[in-house]
């Protein structure tokens, strides 16, 4: 901050040379804004017409981080440091205990009768558990906020100042919640959990299910047997499919008849809302597929895909996408079967800065505020991902 000195040829400026140091004052500092109440542009400002950002809410969805009290997890947790939480695994109650066939032999002094055949031994039996550690660390830190000339603080308002911080804190959670949708099903693909019904585990040894084909030609099939395992194989699981809107279109499309053409597309274009944004319920689909859990669009923003120039997309193969139920190349698109507990996500404040000028080179002025998160699977083998082939629009 500047300050005024008396000298002797009268008043000169002097300007700290101190950088700013982080602080934890108000996110709004009033004392920075209050030149901006000036308000020199036209209060009516007309924006440019904006792609939809529909992935408003997805944390909301994963619950994995409350199998441990939060004010343990974040009073535990340093930045750069970890807690780590012990698993007991299930264990197969059929190796719990050993059975042997009883026998009998003939009494030498009993000839009305047989006797029983007892070795004088007893059996090994080891039913200690095993575990495997869950370890939940900080993986990313995220920055938000706004920031200025301070030469251009008296053509500014205040009302486009806090706006474009708020806009700063949407698009940095919005970013959140498409990084952690990716990181499960990116991971659930790389690192899936092994089949535990021996047989199925002949046909699909592991919960990435690859190559099932088309859509219309397989997916009746494959999504039913796939709920069904998870429902008859886990306990207390509560799984939701999550599906691409070219999904819902094509299942419904394939068993379309110029009979139930209207009905059906009145059923799409009328998806129930969930509630949550950023998802949208098929009842539709669910009854083609047949289960009893629900089928959920995961909605798709346009900034999630471009082409590979950069702007729109010509086609399956020039994509390059950040959507998570499809591959990076649009080529594949992938039905998530997941109960929220498959994955934790938890935060932690950073620190708040202010930012001043300093020194004649560094004239700028804001706020930038930052989190550090925490994200990743906890129990894999309540995630599974089914791949089909790419979208067919007729």
């Amino acid at each position: 901050m500047a300050t005024i000195i008396p000298s002797t040829y009268g008043y000169e400026q002097t300007v700290v040379t101190a950088p700013t140091q982080p602080s934890t004052e108000s996110v709004f500092d009033y004392e920075l804004n209050f030149p901006l109440y000036r308000e020199i542009i036209k209060r009516d400002l007309v924006d440019e017409p904006t792609l939809k950002m529909e992935l408003s809410s997805a944390r909301s969805f994963f619950t994995g981080e409350s199998m441990i009290d939060a004010s343990t997890l974040l009073s535990n947790l340093k930045y750069g440091q970890e807690l780590i939480v012990n698993i007991r695994k299930d264990q197969n109650p059929f190796s719990l205990f050993q059975k042997e066939a009883l026998e009998y032999a003939a009494n030498p002094d009993d000839s009305c009768h047989d006797h029983l055949v007892l070795d004088c031994t007893v059996p090994c039996i080891n039913t200690l558990p095993t575990f495997e550690q869950l370890r939940f660390r900080f993986d990313c830190e995220y920055a938000y906020g706004v920031r200025m000339c301070d030469k251009n603080k008296d053509f500014w308002n205040t009302e486009f100042f806090t706006r474009q911080y708020a806009l700063s804190r949407r698009a940095m959670e919005f970013g959140r919640e498409v990084d952690l949708w990716n990181k499960v099903i990116d991971g659930l693909i790389a690192a899936p959990a092994t089949t535990v019904d021996a047989a199925l585990a002949a046909t699909h040894p592991t919960h990435y299910w690859a190559n099932q084909g088309t859509v219309t030609a397989n997916a009746r099939c494959v999504v039913p047997e796939a709920v069904w395992y998870l429902k008859q194989s886990f306990s207390n699981i509560n799984p939701t499919v999550f599906i691409t809107s070219e999904f819902a279109t094509e299942l419904i499309r394939s068993v379309e008849t110029v009979y139930n053409l209207n009905f059906a597309t009145q059923r799409v274009n009328t998806f129930e809302q969930w509630l949550y944004p950023g998802y949208r319920l098929v009842d539709r689909v669910k009854e083609i597929l047949g289960i009893d859990v629900p089928v959920v669009v995961l909605e798709r923003s346009p900034w999630l895909t471009v082409g590979a120039g950069g702007s729109g997309a010509s086609g399956a193969g020039s994509i390059t996408t950040q959507y998570p139920l499809w591959s990076a190349d649009g080529e594949k698109q992938y039905v998530a079967i997941l109960d929220p507990r498959v994955a934790y996500d938890f935060e932690k404040d950073g620190y708040h800065l202010n930012i001043r000028p300093y020194d004649c080179d560094k004239l700028y002025a804001g706020m930038i505020d930052t989190v550090y998160t925490g994200t990743g699977i906890t129990f894999s083998q309540l995630g599974m991902v089914l791949e089909f082939d790419s979208f067919e629009y007729c």
